[in-house]
């Protein structure tokens, strides 16, 4: 029983030292000047930049491939196949780098409208707080008397989103690869499959670590929200989860899973199958459908990420006219 015990606390050290080590990527530094470059705008748009020239050689090689014979057509679009979903993983990749950017600068506002609207914010009276729950303009919220804890999704996004960039990555830097060794080997069945399954895996997670760092930006406005209201020493009021989120989280299960799912069936062709042609010919729309549906949670992700803060404002606005 001891033994368990111990096992225990060990296990929560390393998840709040795992937890901790990723807040240090997302939150500035203790007293961070926020006048200061965070430099991930820098870098995110030097990954636009590069993966933009990745896809311009791809587009020359392409119109090259129209002019020589038919062997040496098929290799050019082979290589020119991978590169081409190199560049758009690497766009997609600064994508990522400015999000977190851009939650370092959230984390700024919430230390900025704590030390401002400790000035600003009228004397509403104090009065006991009524706990529960209540409708706003933007939706049902509830109200507490402290900062809410992180709902179970969130608390998954800040895991997640680090460890599906950096697989989404090394999948799409390994289909490149291997569309270079497909390019010369042209009836090899086996290297298309791995190719365009190994590629479209990559694709499907770097858009699930956009998608989950569109969940910790809402973890944040969340969390943060809270946090200025309970040091305001003012009820708590946050919005519940909207259907919005609902349908981001659900569309991005679905289209990550998705995306899995077409990686183990390119590998069933990989490994041999009659007919590879009527395999290949479902399977394009099929991981078309998984990037499609992860595109269409991020949608949704942006859509709820907009009405938290147009509730945050007029909460605000409520604070620094009533004091409540």
């Amino acid at each position: 029983m001891p033994v368990a015990c111990g096992e225990d606390r060990t296990s929560i050290s390393k998840e709040e030292m795992m937890t901790a080590r990723f807040a240090t990527l997302t939150k500035p530094a203790t007293n961070a000047d926020f006048r200061g470059l965070t430099g991930h705008r820098r870098i995110g748009f030097a990954l636009a930049v590069a993966g933009l020239m990745l896809a311009g050689v791809t587009l020359i090689a392409n119109l090259v491939a129209s002019d020589v014979d038919a062997s040496g057509s098929l290799s050019i679009l082979r290589w020119s196949f991978g590169l081409t979903t190199l560049a758009f993983g690497t766009i997609k990749l600064g994508i990522a780098i400015v999000l977190v950017g851009i939650l370092i600068r959230l984390w700024h506002r919430v230390d900025s409208v704590k030390a401002a609207f400790a000035a600003l914010k009228p004397d509403g009276g104090g009065g006991t707080i009524q706990k529960g729950a209540t409708k706003t303009a933007f939706g049902a919220a509830t109200v507490d008397v402290t900062t809410p804890s992180p709902l179970p999704i969130h608390k998954m996004a800040r895991k997640m989103w680090l460890p599906m960039l950096a697989m989404g990555a090394m999948a799409l830097a390994i289909g490149t690869v291997i569309s270079f060794a497909w390019s010369g080997d042209e009836s090899n069945v086996a290297l298309s499959a791995w190719t365009q399954g190994t590629q479209f895996l990559g694709e499907a997670m770097l858009l699930a670590g956009i998608s989950f760092l569109l969940g910790t930006i809402l973890a944040a406005l969340r969390e943060g929200g809270g946090s200025v209201q309970e040091a305001l020493g003012l009820k708590v009021v946050t919005l519940k989860m909207p259907t919005t989120a609902k349908v981001f989280v659900a569309l991005m299960m679905v289209g990550l899973m998705l995306g899995i799912v077409q990686f183990v069936l390119h590998t069933i062709v990989a490994g041999g199958v009659d007919t590879p042609a009527a395999w290949f010919a479902w399977l394009g729309p099929l991981r078309e459908l998984s990037l499609g549906l992860l595109l269409a949670g991020i949608v949704m992700a942006l859509v709820t990420i907009g009405n938290v803060l147009g509730f945050q404002f007029g909460r605000l606005r409520e604070i620094a006219t009533t004091g409540q």
